[in-house]
C-alpha cells in the first residue's frame, strides 16, 4: 500500500486547522500555503510556500521525519498560479493555458502524494464551493479541475468540516462529498485530527500515534 492523501474540506472558520490542536506536535510536518499564524494556542512551528516545486520537496521531507503531513490551505496554491499567469510578467497569452497548467500540476501533485511511503498519511485542506448543480466542491479556479481532472475523485477519503451549534466537528460519510470507506461507525465525529487520524490507522492496520501533553483537547 501507498500513503493515502486525504482532502478536508470546509468554509473558513469551520475549523480545519482548529483540529491540529490536538496533534503531538512531533507527529506530524505543517505546511501552511497562505495562514501565517496557527488558530490555537501553542502552535507548531511551519514551513510556508506557494509554489508546487517547493511543496513537494518540502512534503518529501517531513515524510521521511513524520508519519503525517498536513497541507493547509492548498488552494492557494491553485490560486497562486492563477494570478501570477494572468498578470505581470509571468502572464500567458492564451488564458486557457493557464487552466491547463493549474489542472496539470494540481493532478502531477496528488500523484506524488499517492507514491510517498507507506503509513504516511497526508491531509490536505481546502476551502468549499458549490456548483451549478448545488454540490459541495472544493474551491478552486476555473471548471477544468473540478469537472475534468475531478479532484474528488483522486481522493478516498474526503472529511467535510462543519460548525454546527457552535460546536465544531467532522463529517466522514453521507453528507455532500464526505467519504471515509467505511473506517467509522458514525457519520459525524468531533473536530479532532488526532482521533480522526486513529480511526484511520487502526482501519489500516497501521500503527497509531500517542497522545502527548503538548496537545490541545
Amino acid at each position: 500500500m501507498m500513503a493515502v492523501p486525504i482532502l478536508i474540506l470546509g468554509a473558513s472558520g469551520s475549523g480545519k486547522t482548529y483540529s491540529l490542536r490536538t496533534m503531538p506536535q512531533d507527529s506530524y510536518g505543517l505546511v501552511e500555503c497562505e495562514k501565517t499564524m496557527l488558530s490555537f494556542r501553542g502552535g507548531k512551528k511551519f514551513a510556508r510556500t506557494k509554489d508546487f516545486g517547493e511543496l513537494e520537496h518540502i512534503v518529501s521531507v517531513y515524510a521521511d521525519h513524520f508519519p503525517v503531513v498536513v497541507v493547509d490551505d492548498f488552494g492557494y496554491c491553485i490560486t497562486d498560479i492563477y494570478m501570477r499567469r494572468s498578470w505581470g510578467d509571468e502572464k500567458y497569452r492564451d488564458q486557457f493555458d493557464v487552466y491547463k497548467e493549474i489542472a496539470g500540476r494540481t493532478y502531477r501533485f496528488i500523484e506524488f502524494l499517492n507514491n510517498l511511503p507507506d503509513e504516511k498519511i497526508v491531509y490536505l485542506t481546502m476551502h468549499t464551493d458549490t456548483d451549478a448543480m448545488g454540490n459541495v466542491v472544493p474551491a478552486t479556479v476555473g471548471k477544468l479541475l473540478n469537472e475534468k481532472v475531478n479532484l474528488l475523485g483522486m481522493f478516498n477519503i474526503v472529511i467535510l468540516c462543519e460548525l454546527n451549534g457552535g460546536k465544531h466537528q467532522f463529517v466522514v460519510a453521507n453528507k455532500g462529498p464526505a467519504k471515509s470507506c467505511g473506517a467509522f461507525a458514525d457519520d459525524v465525529i468531533p473536530n479532532d485530527l488526532l482521533a480522526l487520524d486513529t480511526g484511520l490507522r487502526e482501519f489500516l492496520g497501521w500503527p497509531t500515534i500517542q497522545p502527548s501533553d503538548d496537545a490541545q483537547h
